[in-house]
């Protein structure tokens, strides 16, 4: 028969292992200092962005993350550590995450795991200054589409002066 605390380890590395499999990203977060209040707070605004904040102890999250082969996390949780799970774009994950460490100080990025990749606090720092993924794609809508209205432009402004030099030759005709 399995102990009851047996069961609740196991339990809890299930999630965790169910989260890292459906993460795009992956943040670790010293929070020693944060109120109660704070961590309610950067909950909320992770679930904006379809971002999932997760404390446990550390040693079930060693357990998980070696049994989903993201070893390379586990020398950075020491210490009061939380997991960031993102679903979606890393740099809308990454700007929610520093805004929060500006405004609360006790709050520390200890780094991140992506695309096969740890990244640093420089890294987490340049992918938070990255414009949105919709904004990313507006601007490269109006790039494209620039030489082309520049192309009508000038085609309609021949086409104009054709019209106007044809309206010029059938007046003169008129006259004479």
């Amino acid at each position: 028969m399995i102990k009851a605390g047996s069961f609740f380890r196991q339990a809890v590395v299930s999630k965790l292992k169910n989260a890292l499999s459906k993460s795009e990203s992956i943040f670790v977060l010293g929070y020693s200092g944060l109120t109660s209040n704070q961590m309610v707070d950067l909950r909320n605004s992770l679930r904006q962005n379809q971002s999932q904040l997760l404390v446990t102890k550390n040693s079930l999250m060693h357990r998980a993350l070696t049994d989903s082969d993201i070893d390379s996390l586990n020398s950075l949780i020491t210490g009061p550590t939380a997991l960031v799970f993102g679903r979606q774009d890393i740099a809308d994950t990454a700007k929610v995450l520093t805004k929060f460490v500006k405004a609360n100080q006790s709050l520390v990025l200890k780094g991140a795991f992506s695309h096969q990749r740890i990244l640093n606090n420089k890294d987490i720092e340049v992918l938070s200054k990255l414009p949105s993924k919709e904004l990313l794609r507006a601007q490269l809508v109006m790039t494209l589409k620039s030489p082309l209205a520049g192309l009508i432009f000038t085609l309609k402004g021949n086409l104009n002066k054709l019209v106007l030099v044809l309206n010029q030759i059938k007046e003169k005709k008129g006259e004479g």
